[in-house]
């Protein structure tokens, strides 16, 4: 049995899955990345006699190794967390011991160790000017300011609906499916007046009140939260801008924090307008300007001296 029709036929997937969904709360994007390793795990580890019976601490190592060997940077990371998240789920069903997830090694990765990828201000403006160019010109400019201005996760966006925009407050409220937080961020002045473009004179009648729809025929909202970086893409592109590993919406989430920071905002505002729940992760920033770094530096433990 070949490993596509195996990995759909086996009904550990599809309840593995849920448990992401309905459990663990995981988002959209990244029930999609675990799937990817998962179904490669099944199909390796999976008897179709004995089923989970045979599972071994060393078939676990070996799998995970191989894994992470043909990934680069941070993507060695993405098959350890998925098995070892798998593997936790497994054992909430019963069907292996539990802490058999301990066995899969840690990717060491140093904390910040480069600089979060961005563009420019005069970049940000190509990329604009290059959505004209797409099959949904209107809608794209909308997104794209989304993502640059308000430094929206694609997950988020795909789930706006009409009902999310407070125009008499300037208000865009977002759920975060991350934190389970909803946050309520201001909506700068373009931002709203592409919006209000595209809901007036680009958004297609009578499709419920999805805000963002797809150029497809019949009409239908986006689903995935990867049609958002495909048309990042294509406008990148458009646009004539570099592309490399980290191109692709979430550069542009980056660009938007990066140019919080380089004007004056604090790490606190960063991290609300962003939904992080920790400071640490929006930390990363702080390499951006070393001025306001120096500005919330902590007094010296010692004191005094």
């Amino acid at each position: 049995m070949d490993l596509q029709s195996k990995g759909e036929a086996n009904p550990w997937l599809k309840s593995y899955d849920d448990y992401l969904r309905d459990v663990v709360g995981t988002t959209a994007t990244t029930r999609i990345r675990y799937a990817r390793v998962i179904r490669r795990f099944v199909c390796a580890c999976c008897d179709d006699d004995s089923g989970w019976a045979g599972l071994s601490v060393q078939t676990v190592t070996d799998f995970v190794c191989d894994e992470a060997a043909t990934k680069q940077g941070r993507g060695r990371g993405i098959p350890l967390t998925a098995v070892r998240s798998f593997l936790r789920f497994l054992a909430w069903r019963g069907a292996v011991p539990s802490g058999l997830d301990y066995a899969i090694p840690r990717a060491r990765l140093a904390r910040h160790a480069s600089l979060p990828r961005r563009i420019s201000v005069d970049q940000v403006e190509q990329l604009l000017e290059a959505a004209k160019g797409s099959k949904a010109p209107i809608r794209d400019r909308a997104i794209l300011l989304l993502l640059v201005r308000l430094g929206l996760r694609c997950s988020e966006i795909v789930a706006l609906s009409i009902d999310d925009l407070d125009w008499r407050a300037g208000l865009l409220r977002v759920g975060d499916n991350k934190s389970r937080r909803e946050r309520k961020l201001p909506l700068p002045q373009d931002v709203g007046a592409a919006l209000a473009d595209y809901i007036m004179n680009s958004r297609p009648r009578e499709v419920g009140r999805d805000l963002f729809i797809g150029v497809n025929t019949p009409p239908a909202p986006f689903r995935v939260p990867t049609a958002i970086t495909c048309m990042v893409k294509r406008c990148l592109r458009r646009a004539g801008l570099p592309l490399g590993r980290l191109s692709g919406a979430h550069m542009l989430r980056h660009t938007a924090a990066s140019g919080l920071v380089n004007n004056g905002a604090s790490f606190r505002e960063v991290a609300d307008l962003l939904g992080h729940q920790s400071l640490k992760t929006t930390m990363i920033y702080a390499k951006l300007d070393l001025p306001t770094l120096a500005g919330v530096s902590m007094p010296w433990i010692g004191g005094g001296l």
